[in-house]
């Protein structure tokens, strides 16, 4: 196999599972053959290193609050945000989650998923100024309290994530069966669930009870394990135009893939990331769209990203009736504060697409183009033109 030779990010130390635990770690190293290549031994280390002090704080964290984190109700139930990455749902995360009576996992959080009630007044003040103020591959706000996918922390508290997989290419297809646990055994699946429930337990104990707003894009793939751990678990699922979609996430990849490597993919690491893109992409609409009818009524809202785009307000009033959430009241002027501050946020600037790329995810994706009814032709077709209408002086 030959292995890419340009090096892109090499010294970057914004790896996704920094953070984890010495036993998790040593598990996922294990787990890969202990494959790092050298190029990139700065970042294993870097992860070995951290992972002493975490492992110890974690214990501590443990004996202080396990017992009260075994004995919690999670009562508000959670509320989902689903869709594929690259389609409104980190907007859509932000605008749920920041109200008086909700809260989100933040990227401290989930950086330190083991002890973030005992350190996280204090490493986040002292660190936060070294910081990028915005995330690598867009404009969306960066920091220690702004919401975070909590698939960072599940991938540390339990190896079984598909996030891993962009950091071992090599080993890439032992770890896609995580998308949605069909192929994962039964003892995996109650590991996930448990983890899950224990993530979101810290989040509440940290926050007073408050119902917590969960966004991790594989998780619309698990409507069933997520059903199973709270069988009254809100939904929220958001679409965008599938060729959008798939730019954009090539787009995100170009930059978080070269952050997380542990070994030189192979030289044909852009193909094979396109292919992946894709069939990650099909698994997660094909398995949403068979298992959304198990939700039970009034407990799932389908939107696009462009029925939210600058109708925010509107559509989340909407969302709390039909979510049957409290407070809107209290959460009304909250987001309109929010909403506004939004205002000159630039997008990404999404390349042409080429013909034989439109066909790849027409093809792959064709379940998502009939289910929401997206035009296959791209740009879609503008709207004719509404013809004005006369009037006549009676």
């Amino acid at each position: 196999m030959k292995r890419i030779s340009t090096i892109k990010k090499r010294f970057s130390m914004d790896q996704l599972i920094t953070g984890i635990e010495l036993p998790q770690w040593l598990d996922v190293l294990k787990a890969n053959d202990f494959q790092v290549d050298g190029t990139y031994a700065h970042r294993a280390a870097w992860i070995s290193a951290l992972s002493v002090p975490t492992t110890a704080l974690s214990a501590v964290e443990d004996a202080r609050f396990g017992r009260q984190l075994a004995s919690m109700e999670i009562d508000p139930t959670p509320v989902f945000v689903l869709g594929h990455w690259r389609s409104g749902t980190t907007h859509l995360h932000n605008l749920l989650g920041r109200v008086p009576q909700h809260t989100y996992s933040t990227v401290y959080q989930v950086v330190m998923p083991g002890n973030f009630l005992t350190t996280g007044k204090v490493v986040p003040d002292l660190s936060g100024r070294f910081m990028d103020q915005t995330r690598t591959y867009d404009n969306v706000k960066h920091g220690w309290h702004e919401a975070a996918e909590d698939e960072i922390a599940l991938a540390k508290l339990t190896g079984l994530s598909p996030y891993i997989s962009f950091m071992f290419p090599d080993k890439a297809p032992k770890y896609e069966k995580y998308i949605d646990f069909q192929e994962a055994t039964g003892a995996e699946r109650e590991r996930w669930k448990e983890a899950l429930r224990y993530f979101i337990k810290k989040i509440m104990l940290a926050t007073g009870g408050k119902r917590v707003i969960i966004k991790s894009c594989p998780h619309t793939a698990r409507i069933r394990l997520i059903l199973e751990a709270f069988p009254d678990a809100r939904f929220v699922f958001i679409h965008r135009n599938p060729y959008e979609v798939y730019l954009s996430t090539l787009h995100m990849r170009s930059h978080t893939d070269w952050e997380n490597f542990f070994h030189k993919p192979d030289e044909s690491w852009e193909t094979q990331r396109e292919r992946q893109t894709l069939l990650l992409g099909q698994r997660i609409y094909e398995r949403y769209l068979e298992d959304r009818h198990l939700i039970p009524e009034g407990n799932l809202v389908e939107l696009a990203y462009t029925e939210l785009a600058g109708n925010e307000m509107a559509v989340m009033e909407r969302l709390w009736a039909t979510l049957r959430l409290e407070g809107w009241e209290r959460a009304e002027p909250v987001l309109q504060q929010y909403v506004d501050g939004l205002k000159g946020y630039q997008t990404n600037k999404l390349k042409p697409i080429s013909k034989k790329d439109k066909d790849a995810v027409y093809q792959h994706w064709a379940a998502v183009f009939e289910a929401f009814d997206y035009p296959r032709e791209y740009p879609p077709p503008s709207p004719p033109s509404a013809t004005p209408v006369q009037e006549t002086t009676p």
